[in-house]
C-alpha cells in the first residue's frame, strides 16, 4: 500500500473521530480540540490532491492514473487538468473542493456550538467521499514506471477542461453547505443559507453554460444542448435552486421549513447527479462507466435526507407548504413562475430516472429523447413566461388586465401556428409573443428600476432578461437551423449552398507529434497524433469569413474532428471534417511517415442563426446573479 492511499483510509477515521467528538458533550480538551481534528482530517484529502495533481505535473508514470491519461508532449495546464479527466481523479478534486472549503468555514465561525449540527453533516458529506476514493483508488501505483504515458483523450485537450469542472464542482459544494446550514442554530444561519445558495447558484449557472460551450464548440455534437442524461442532471438542481429564490414567505406558512426543503431536494438532486455522471446509473455520451459507488452515492442521498427530516421535525414544523395566491398580480405571477420551475425539473428528472428504471426491469438499454424533453416542457416554460410578465408588470396591471394580457398573448401564438409565422415551427411561433411580451415587460421594469434606482429590483430586470434572451436565442436559433448534411468537395473547390458559398483550399499535414505508449501489451512508443488543416472560406451576404478545420489521427484514440464554428455577427457555420475513406488513408500513411495529402474530403455544414443571443443572455444572467452576492455581507432581515 503506497502513501497517498494510506493518507486516504487515515484521512476518513480522522474526520469520524471529528463526527464523534461534535456528538459528545465530553468538554474539549487539548486530545478532543475539535478544530485541529478537522483540520488534520480535511488536510490530509487536500494533501492528498496536491501530491496527486504534483504527480501529474512530473510526469510520475508510476501512478496509474498519471500513465493512463498524461504523456511528456502536454503543457503543464493539460497535465494539471487531466488529473481530474477520471472518475477516481475528478472524485479526489471533488473532495479537495469540498475540504478546502468546509476547512475555511470552520476557520471563519470557529467552534460556536450552535453550527455542530452543521458540521456533522459536512463530516458525513466528506467521509462518503473518501470512502468513494477508497473504492475508486485513483492513486494506485503500477508495478513499474513506464518511460512514458498513454497521453489525454484529444477532447478533453481544451481550455474549457480547466475552467468547467472546477465551476461545477464549486457549485455542488456550495449548494450542499448551503443545505448544511440549514441546520444551523446561529442567528446568521438565514444570511449564511441564502449567500451559499446565490453563490451556488452563480457557478452552477455558470456551469451548465461552460459545459453548453464545451459541447458546441469541441465535441462535435453539433449543438449546445442534446438532453443527454448527464446534461439533464446538472440542469435539475439548477431548476430546484431557482425554485429556492422564487419561494417567497407570502406564498408558504411561517410554520414551515419550506425553504430549506427546496435546499434539502437541490441537495439531493446534486448527490444523485453525481451517481448518474460518475455512478454509471445511466448510459451516456459522456458518463463514466459503470461503478458501485452510484449505490454509494445513493445511500448518501437516503441518510442526507433522513438527517435533514430528523433536524427538522424537532421543530414541529410542517416540511414543506405551499400557497397558490391570486389575490394581486405580483402574488399570482411568483406562483406561477414557481408551479412551472418545478414542473420542468420533475419532468426533467422523469427523463433521468425512467431509463434507469426499464433497465432494471429489463436488463435493456433505452433513452428518452429530445422530443419528450420539448414536448412535456415547453408548456410550463411558456407558464414561467406569463409568471415574467406579472412579476414586472404588476405595477401596471391588475387582475383582469393581467388575465387579458396573457390571453392575447396566447391567442397570437395560435395565429402564429395556423397562418405558419414568422417561422415554420409550431412551436417557436406558439411560444414568440409570449416571449416577447415578457421582454417587453422585464425591459419596462429596467427602466423604471434605473430611473427610480430601485437596486434588488435591476437586479433581477437583468437575470430575467437573460432568460428572456436566451430563449428567444433557442426559439429562432433552433426553428431557423438550415443543415445541409455531409457534402462531398474537393481541394482548391467551392460548394454552392444557395445564400451561402464556401471555398476551400489545400490541405496542409501537421507531422507526427508527440510519443505514448498506444499498446500497453508491448509498452512500445508510437507517435501520438498526426493530421490534416485545410482552409475554408464562407462567404455570405458580401463578407467573406477564414478559418481551418481539422481532422487528426491518434495512434491511441483513433481519428478525432473537432468542429470549427465560423461566428458572424447574425449567425453561426458550423463546419466538421468526416473521416472518409481517403482522409483516413492520408493520416494513416503519414502516421507511418509516408507523404500522401487527398484531393477529396467530406465535410458537415450546419447554419445557426442568432447564436450569439444564447451566450449573450447567459452572461447577463450571471451578471444579475452575482451583483446581489456582493451585497451580502451586510445581515439580512430575513
Amino acid at each position: 500500500m503506497e502513501l497517498l492511499e494510506i493518507l486516504i483510509i487515515v484521512s476518513a477515521f480522522i474526520v469520524l473521530y471529528d463526527l464523534y467528538n461534535l456528538r459528545s458533550k465530553k468538554p474539549t480538551t487539548i486530545l478532543n480540540d475539535r478544530l485541529p481534528v478537522l483540520a488534520l482530517g480535511a488536510g490530509l484529502v487536500i494533501i492528498s490532491y496536491l501530491y496527486f495533481a504534483y504527480a501529474f505535473l512530473t510526469s510520475n508514470y508510476k501512478i496509474s492514473e498519471v500513465f493512463y491519461y498524461t504523456s511528456s508532449s502536454l503543457g503543464w495546464s493539460e497535465k494539471l487538468y487531466a488529473s481530474w479527466a477520471s472518475n477516481g481523479g475528478s472524485w479526489l478534486f471533488f473532495a479537495f473542493v469540498f475540504a478546502v472549503g468546509y476547512l475555511i468555514l470552520r476557520l471563519l465561525l470557529s467552534e460556536d456550538k450552535k453550527q455542530y449540527s452543521v458540521y456533522q453533516f459536512f463530516d458525513v458529506v466528506l467521509v462518503f467521499m473518501i470512502i468513494i476514493l477508497i473504492i475508486q483508488n485513483p492513486v494506485e501505483s503500477m508495478l513499474f514506471t513506464p518511460t512514458e504515458g498513454m497521453g489525454l483523450n484529444p477532447l478533453l485537450k481544451t481550455p474549457w477542461m480547466l475552467i468547467h469542472p472546477p465551476v461545477v464542482f464549486i457549485g455542488y459544494a456550495l449548494a450542499i453547505y448551503a443545505l448544511g446550514f440549514t441546520f444551523s442554530q446561529a442567528d446568521s444561519k438565514p444570511r449564511l443559507t441564502r449567500a451559499m445558495a446565490a453563490l451556488a447558484w452563480l457557478f452552477l449557472t455558470l456551469g451548465i453554460a461552460l459545459g453548453a460551450l464545451w459541447a458546441y464548440e469541441v465535441l462535435g455534437w453539433g449543438g449546445y444542448w442534446a438532453w443527454d442524461p448527464v446534461e439533464t442532471s446538472s440542469l435539475v438542481p439548477w431548476l430546484t435552486l431557482t425554485a429556492y429564490f422564487h419561494l417567497l414567505s407570502q406564498m408558504t406558512s411561517a410554520k414551515s421549513t419550506s425553504k430549506d426543503f427546496m435546499l434539502l431536494v437541490t441537495g439531493a438532486l446534486i448527490i444523485f447527479a453525481s451517481a448518474v455522471t460518475r455512478g454509471g446509473l445511466a448510459v451516456s455520451v459522456h458518463a463514466f462507466g459503470t461503478s458501485p459507488i452510484g449505490y454509494v452515492l445513493l445511500l448518501l442521498m437516503g441518510i442526507t435526507i433522513v438527517y435533514y427530516l430528523v433536524n427538522k421535525s424537532k421543530k414541529g414544523w410542517s416540511y414543506f407548504e405551499f400557497e397558490i395566491k391570486t389575490d394581486n398580480v405580483y402574488n399570482a405571477a411568483l406562483s406561477m413562475s414557481f408551479i412551472s420551475i418545478v414542473m420542468i425539473a420533475v419532468i426533467s428528472l422523469w427523463g433521468i430516472i425512467f431509463p434507469i428504471i426499464n433497465s432494471g426491469l429489463t436488463g435493456g438499454d433505452v433513452s428518452l429523447d429530445a422530443a419528450f424533453f420539448n414536448k412535456w416542457a415547453y408548456p410550463f416554460v411558456l407558464l414561467f413566461l406569463a409568471g415574467l410578465i406579472g412579476c414586472h408588470f404588476y405595477e401596471v396591471l391588475d387582475m383582469k388586465k393581467y388575465s387579458a394580457t396573457l390571453f392575447g398573448a396566447v391567442l397570437l401564438g395560435f395565429a402564429g401556428v395556423v397562418l405558419e409565422f414568422p417561422t415554420s415551427n409550431m412551436l417557436a411561433n406558439l411560444g414568440l409573443p409570449i416571449t416577447a411580451i415578457a421582454g417587453i415587460a422585464v425591459l419596462y421594469n429596467l427602466v423604471n428600476s434605473l430611473m427610480k434606482k430601485r437596486s434588488a429590483q435591476l437586479n433581477r430586470s437583468f437575470l430575467h432578461l437573460g432568460i428572456v434572451i436566451v430563449l428567444l436565442g433557442i426559439l429562432l436559433s433552433s426553428t431557423n437551423e438550415a443543415n445541409y448534411g455531409e457534402l462531398v468537395g474537393n481541394t482548391n473547390g467551392s460548394l454552392d449552398l444557395g445564400e451561402m458559398e464556401l471555398s476551400f483550399g489545400e490541405f496542409t499535414v501537421i507531422e507526427p507529434t508527440g510519443e505514448i505508449v498506444a499498446d500497453t501489451s508491448t509498452f512500445e512508443l508510437a507517435p501520438e497524433y498526426t493530421g490534416l488543416v485545410l482552409p475554408v472560406t464562407v462567404t455570405k451576404d458580401g463578407s467573406d469569413y477564414t478559418k481551418d478545420v481539422y481532422i487528426l489521427l491518434y495512434s491511441a484514440h483513433g481519428m478525432v474532428s473537432r468542429p470549427t464554428v465560423i461566428r458572424a455577427p447574425g449567425y453561426d457555420v458550423y463546419l466538421v471534417l468526416h473521416p472518409s475513406t481517403t482522409v483516413y488513408r492520408a493520416l494513416a500513411h503519414q502516421l507511418e511517415g509516408i507523404d500522401y495529402i487527398p484531393n477529396e474530403f467530406v465535410i458537415s455544414v450546419i447554419y445557426f442563426p442568432l447564436m450569439n443571443l444564447i451566450w449573450l443572455g447567459t452572461l447577463i444572467m450571471c451578471i444579475g446573479i452575482f451583483y446581489p452576492i456582493t451585497k451580502m455581507r451586510k445581515p439580512s432581515n430575513e
